[in-house]
């Protein structure tokens, strides 16, 4: 655990370089290796209906100090929200799927993987 006293790092000025991104993603897809973290955002593109698809325009990889973090200020941020505007609706096709158990029952990292899965999925549609 850190310590607690440990005083805090000098700010951080924060400077946009000249081929800054700003763009919109509805949809993120999500890969991890054991290096790092990433995270593909696209939208989705109805023009080709009956068959939409989501067109992917950027990928952020990060390493895993830096996606614990993220996780971090991204709850936090998503409950000030909540706290600001009330709670955040989804709709019950977009919920994440329960998940299959592991086909490798002998396999101790596959069933706690599992546990944890089901746990933080539970944890998630409580918050909903």
């Amino acid at each position: 655990m850190p310590d607690e006293t440990t005083t805090a790092p000098p700010q951080l000025k924060y400077e946009r370089t000249t081929d800054f991104l700003n763009t919109y993603a509805n949809n993120a897809y999500f890969e991890s290796s054991a290096w790092d973290f990433r995270i593909i955002f696209g939208q989705l593109d109805q023009s080709s209906l009956p068959e939409p698809a989501i067109k992917q325009n950027v990928a952020i990889t990060i390493p895993w100090a830096q996606a614990k973090l993220a996780l971090y200020w991204i709850r936090l941020h998503v409950e000030a929200n909540e706290i600001q505007n009330g709670k955040i609706l989804i709709r019950a096709d977009l919920l994440p799927p329960v998940p299959n158990p592991p086909t490798d029952k002998d396999d101790p990292d596959a069933q706690k993987l599992y546990e944890t899965i089901l746990k933080i999925r539970e944890e998630f549609l409580a918050s909903l």
